[in-house]
């Protein structure tokens, strides 16, 4: 007796003749020419469409985020794939890497669980200014980082000081969460002598949207692409040859040395009389 199959649901899209749907919209009277980009993947991550001003927020947010110096690591991956010719494997390379990671788009989620944790601890009592010191201290004291705050080799964060401007330009800077996020940075500052990052910044402007963590990281990994692009087109054209192998004179290894063989040794078939073999180099192995 065969298993009856479960449909699987979705509302995601629905492939028409004339028409077709994303996410209850029609993709070409509601969504082509009136939709931008950044427009699409917020629908595309929070399932619903935002209003004006926050996708207008979110293109700001995309212009902020652009950090793509290919020293960074995940970018880094992107370009030693992209040395060996092919464009997407490097883009889907550097890409998962980003995933729960520690820097990039997981930071922002975890800041948002940092956020959601203290306005829940707050109960809406936001204004208490004492209320709100005693339960950062309370929280974050015995953790040995905060996630949102501190920025690698520089004192401050100078992309959250590019984005902040945006913030309040567009009046978003009174909402809940972006008004946590600054009196929470007001404590750690004083007593933890750190700046907040963009990380916390971006957790605060989408919990303010209704974004969930999860689809928080979803949004800034799609805002994020078009670094891994630049790294991947540029690094498939120049496909250099450095990046696939360094020179040899360029590695030390530092590990213990290699162990031989009883063979190798010539410990085996000695009793019987048997030449012991010749190790061979390593250009004459081959390795399954």
């Amino acid at each position: 007796m065969s298993t009856p199959l479960i449909p699987v649901k979705t509302r995601s899209a629905h492939w028409g003749w004339d028409e077709h749907r994303y996410f209850g919209k029609r993709v070409f009277a509601d969504l082509t020419g009136k939709a931008s980009l950044s427009g699409l993947l917020a629908l595309s991550v929070a399932g619903r469409p935002l209003p004006p001003d926050c996708v207008d927020l979110i293109d700001d947010v995309a212009g902020a985020v652009t950090l793509a110096d290919p020293r960074i690591w995940p970018l880094k991956l992107t370009r030693l794939v992209a040395s060996y010719g092919s464009t997407l494997p490097a883009v889907a390379a550097g890409l998962l890497t980003e995933e729960d990671a520690r820097i990039g788009p997981w930071a922002c989620v975890h800041a948002a669980h940092t956020l959601l944790e203290l306005r829940e601890a707050l109960a809406d009592q936001l204004d208490v200014s004492s209320r709100l010191s005693e339960t950062v201290r309370l929280r974050l004291g015995t953790r040995a980082f905060v996630w949102g705050f501190g920025t690698p080799f520089r004192a401050y964060d100078e992309r959250l000081v590019a984005l902040r401007e945006h913030v309040v330009r567009r009046g978003r800077d009174q909402l809940p969460y972006y008004r946590l996020m600054n009196a929470t940075a007001d404590i750690i500052r004083e007593t933890r002598r750190v700046e907040p990052n963009l990380g916390i910044a971006l957790a605060a402007v989408f919990l303010d949207m209704g974004l969930t963590p999860t689809q928080i990281g979803a949004l800034v990994a799609a805002l994020m692409q078009h670094m891994f692009f630049a790294q991947a087109v540029e690094g498939a054209a120049q496909a250099d040859t450095v990046l696939q192998r360094l020179p040899d004179d360029s590695v030390d290894y530092a590990g213990r040395s290699p162990r031989q063989s009883p063979r190798a040794r010539g410990t085996v078939g000695t009793a019987a009389g048997c030449a012991p073999p010749r190790p061979l180099p390593l250009d004459e192995v081959g390795v399954m």
